[in-house]
């Protein structure tokens, strides 16, 4: 029988997960600032090489980014959410819109045929917030997208709900500039939005998937 020792992490990737575990609970914020390294020194005890070789391979792994003057903010939930949104930054939109598509039918056709009565009162939440709110292109955009993430939620793959979150965090600003263009009047968007809840409530899934292509190809 062949035993694997087990693997002792060094004291910088003891500090890296650390950091890592304090964003996916919350306790940094993503699109904020972390703490400055006197800060981090004092916390966990250790050196200001430790700390600075820990948060240096967070940058690389586009976790977290320096900026010259500032201190060092949160790019990224996880090291899986950096490196699809470095994939997809790489990437033609033309190919991402392809994706999110594909993302999008699949959504449609496991919420139809998975959701929950809770889920229903969740989107439906969702839905009222999106066609109330009529501020800002980026406001308008980011409550849409709430709805759209919700709807993924309710398909019950998480990972599938994973990388819708992160591809429509990529898309939003492309996104927010086809809503400033947009000569179609929002009441158009509103009933569309409300047609596909409807699939959903009803478990159509052809219907669903039907709407949700009028909705992309706007």
């Amino acid at each position: 029988m062949n035993i694997t020792k087990p693997v002792r992490l060094s004291l910088p990737k003891q500090i890296a997960n650390e950091i890592e575990k304090a964003i996916k609970n919350g306790s940094l914020k993503v699109g904020g600032k972390i703490p400055s390294e006197p800060e981090l020194v004092k916390e966990f005890g250790v050196s200001r090489n430790t700390v600075r070789e820990a948060v240096q391979a967070l940058i690389q792994a586009g976790v977290l980014e320096a900026r010259q003057g500032d201190g060092t903010y949160v790019l990224a939930s996880e090291r899986f959410e950096a490196n699809i949104l470095k994939r997809l930054s790489d990437s033609d939109m033309y190919e991402v819109y392809e994706v999110r598509l594909c993302l999008e039918n699949e959504i449609i056709k496991l919420a139809t045929k998975r959701r929950t009565e809770s889920d229903i009162v969740n989107i439906k939440k969702a839905l009222d917030k999106r066609n109330s709110i009529k501020l800002t292109a980026k406001e308008n955009t980011d409550v849409d997208i709430e709805f759209h993430i919700t709807i993924a939620k309710s398909s019950h793959n998480t990972i599938l709900y994973d990388l819708y979150k992160y591809v429509s965090k990529f898309i939003c600003n492309s996104i927010q500039q086809k809503v400033e263009l947009s000569n179609i009047e929002e009441s158009i968007f509103d009933q569309l939005h409300m047609e596909l809840f409807d699939a959903i409530c009803e478990k159509d899934c052809k219907k669903g998937q039907e709407t949700i292509i009028k909705i992309l190809e706007i």
